[in-house]
């Protein structure tokens, strides 16, 4: 009788490893790296070769080494809006709502944070380790000048260079010496604003205009010698205010979509382009990546973006269409990484990082 029950046993688990064995095993793609966190803001050194995300959850500042692809992450006081990195890749600072956070990217510590008046919508840092916040709300408002080599009284005072309309993003120029601006009011324009000094001593105003977006942003050639607007228009970059801003082209005049995210390639004399259509009550994001020749601005490929594949823990798993959110290339110009939302009512804040090759 044992060896009738035991041959029994040995049936049953010899059919329950044949039925197991049955089932496919979809593997991940290999260019694609999920993430554990939502993806709030981003942005990416080339010195480095890292790419710097905040996540609010949990709150934290990551930075993903896209040569080891590691991840390490600082733990955050405070929900973050948003992040801005040095020139040099060596800090950052994190916007919140009432401060912000001062970070050493090195050693992966805080270094200090302070009180602002404002909440955060947009952070620049400056090679004078000064940071330059745009406040979400206020119509008319200024920008607030945080001077981090004090130890107190760090937010300097309101003056008529740094006043800006509500809503306004700003980046630094490559030359460090300015933050050009823009913003989503009906009489949208481009400004710079100047900051060799720490604080804004001066400011200038571009003579062109654009329709309204309710996203305004900006971008830079990586010389710094032309600004791109969400708006597609292209402006020639100058020390000299009257040659300053002026018209150099229009990006694929006769499309009806904005820009989301730019990203410029010497290297490759390329730019990459989110695009997005659409009004301020819906927008949707194309699911590819557009490249454009950087001399003449002529469209001259796109690229399709993987789909992301969601476990089930159970052997199989669901593949969801990727929206792009972020692109940046790296130094050598041979792979993009974009950072993709998974795109299903099912799902909430899947986000992954996706590697593109680039010939």
């Amino acid at each position: 009788m044992k060896n009738i029950i035991g041959f029994v046993i040995l049936f049953f688990i010899i059919m329950s490893c044949e039925k197991d064995s049955a089932i496919p095993i979809i593997k991940t793609n290999p260019n694609i790296i999920l993430l554990k966190t939502d993806v709030i803001d981003a942005e990416y050194s080339k010195i480095k070769e890292s790419l710097v995300y905040i996540s609010s959850n949990p709150s934290t500042l990551n930075v993903f080494n896209t040569n080891s692809e590691k991840t390490e992450s600082i733990p955050l006081n405070y929900p973050p809006t948003c992040v801005s990195v040095a020139q040099d890749g060596e800090t950052a600072v994190v916007g919140h709502d009432g401060y912000i956070t001062y970070l050493n990217l090195t050693t992966k510590t805080i270094l200090n944070s302070y009180s602002i008046s404002c909440v955060a919508l947009d952070i620049v840092i400056g090679n004078n380790k000064w940071a330059y916040v745009f406040p979400k709300e206020g119509q008319w408002t200024y920008i607030r000048s945080v001077n981090m080599n004090l130890s107190y009284d760090n937010e300097a005072k309101r003056s008529i260079y740094n006043q800006i309309y509500q809503g306004t993003i700003g980046r630094l120029h490559p030359s460090g010496n300015y933050i050009y601006t823009a913003n989503g009011s009906s009489q949208s324009t481009i400004e710079k604003f100047h900051i060799q000094n720490g604080d804004i001593n001066d400011k200038f105003q571009s003579s062109f205009q654009g329709i309204y977006s309710n996203s305004p942003n900006i971008w830079f050639s990586e010389d710094g010698r032309r600004v791109f607007t969400e708006k597609k228009l292209v402006l020639k970059t100058s020390d000299i205010n009257s040659l300053d801003m002026s018209y150099n082209g229009t990006i694929d005049p006769n499309t009806n979509f904005f820009i989301k995210w730019f990203d410029f390639s010497t290297t490759k004399n390329s730019f990459y382009v989110i695009a997005s259509e659409g009004d301020y009550s819906y927008q949707k994001i194309f699911p590819h990546i557009f490249i454009y020749n950087a001399s003449n601005l002529v469209f001259m490929d796109k690229l399709e973006l993987e789909k992301t594949f969601i476990s089930d823990n159970k052997g199989g798993g669901t593949n969801y269409a990727s929206e792009p959110n972020f692109v940046f290339s790296n130094s050598l110009g041979n792979c993009l990484y974009t950072i993709t939302k998974a795109v299903s009512p099912d799902l909430i804040n899947q986000w992954a990082i996706q590697k593109i090759a680039i010939n």
